[in-house]
């Protein structure tokens, strides 16, 4: 083959010569003339040109730097690490019900590394908000933190009488709990019949129930003196105030009352003796019954329909590495459970970074409750 074509390449001068010429004559416009359709023609490419040239560096000079779709810029903090984002459905929940519980506990195990410890005394296992108190378990308390509710109520609320008692730890929330439900339908006739409940005062109504009923019969309502929830200071039992105002009638949960019920968890109260759960706590469904126990615990119950000996029961499977996680509009706790020491000291394992709270169970432990988020 020869690579040395003459003609090939006198062709190829030719055609370079006459596109020359073209742009040439194209661009030697005389504007005292009419334009000839090459000068149009070259007017309009090179304005389609300047305009796309300009466009592109624009557009270039626009975006630098900036990541493409959703994604979010990488941190240049030290330590940091791009983590890719996944997108998650919003939990439904409504407005009356705590949202359920994960139920892929097990996917929280090992996150509380970073622990310290603290001490307790045996003894402080009878202490706490989550004490279980019931015909098994006597109470070691008898009114030692109370005060007089007729002194730090509201008036969104009354109380039979002057010795209506509770813990005062507890004022604040059940005042809370009252205003909340007077500023929705400005009712202000619950009534808190009674709260805490001497050993002696027990013995006194245990006995003229048995003296009434039998004492078979009696203990199917009033509990044995020691043994009462009441006691704790961390129960109230509800009424309604008739018009006379001198005495109430017994308050069921129905109607517009019913939002107490349904809400009481979101300050840390569970209706104690449900229906269906006789068996399990020893006494009849009792709709006045409210007890304490704190917002976590509460919401767990409540979502669960449990009482609280089954919340103890559950509690106690859960050690710090394998915590029972609680959910609820945003918020997160893990609890767990630590069995005391019988003799002397029991160092309690308790997360540095988030705040916490401690409860004896009554029995032999101690139940972590942790605020996560």
């Amino acid at each position: 083959m020869n690579y040395n074509d003459n003609t090939k390449g006198t062709k190829n001068s030719g055609n370079l010569n006459a596109a020359a010429k073209f742009i040439k004559d194209a661009f030697t416009i005389d504007f005292d003339k009419p334009l000839t359709i090459k000068n149009q023609f070259m007017i309009l490419f090179v304005t389609l040109f300047i305009s796309t040239f300009l466009f592109t560096i624009v557009y270039f000079v626009h975006n630098a730097g900036v990541p493409s779709g959703n994604a979010e810029p990488v941190s240049n903090k030290p330590g940091t690490t791009q983590v890719e984002k996944t997108e998650s459905k919003p939990e439904s929940r409504t407005e009356s019900k705590p949202q359920e519980s994960s139920k892929s506990e097990s996917s929280y195990n090992g996150t509380l590394k970073n622990l310290t410890t603290v001490k307790k005394d045996h003894d402080e296992v009878y202490n706490g908000d989550l004490i279980l108190v019931n015909k098994d378990y006597a109470c070691h308390h008898d009114g030692e933190e109370t005060v007089s509710l007729l002194d730090v109520k509201t008036d969104t609320y009354v109380v039979s009488d002057a010795s209506v008692r509770v813990n005062e730890s507890i004022v604040d929330t059940v005042n809370n709990m009252f205003d909340d439900f007077y500023n929705i339908y400005g009712e202000s006739r619950v009534m808190i019949a009674c709260g805490y409940r001497s050993s002696s005062l027990q013995q006194e109504l245990f006995d003229a129930e048995t003296a009434d009923k039998g004492e078979e019969q009696a203990e199917e309502w009033v509990a044995p003196p020691g043994y009462s929830e009441h006691q704790t200071g961390l129960v109230m039992d509800l009424d309604l105030m008739v018009e006379d105002g001198i005495d109430g009638i017994d308050y069921d949960g129905q109607g517009i009352y019913s939002w107490i019920n349904e809400n009481c968890y979101k300050y840390g109260f569970i209706l104690r003796y449900l229906e269906g759960k006789e068996k399990i706590t020893g006494y009849e469904y009792e709709p006045w019954h409210f007890r304490y126990v704190g917002v976590p615990a509460a919401c767990y119950i409540t979502q669960n329909s449990i009482t609280l000996e089954e919340y103890m029961d559950k509690i106690q499977k859960s050690g710090v590495n394998n915590p029972l996680v609680i959910k609820d509009n945003g918020k997160v706790w893990y609890t767990y459970y630590v069995k005391a020491n019988e003799n002397g000291e029991t160092d309690v394992p308790v997360p540095v970074n988030y705040e916490y709270t401690i409860s004896g169970d009554n029995c032999d432990g101690f139940i972590v409750t942790a605020e996560i988020s």
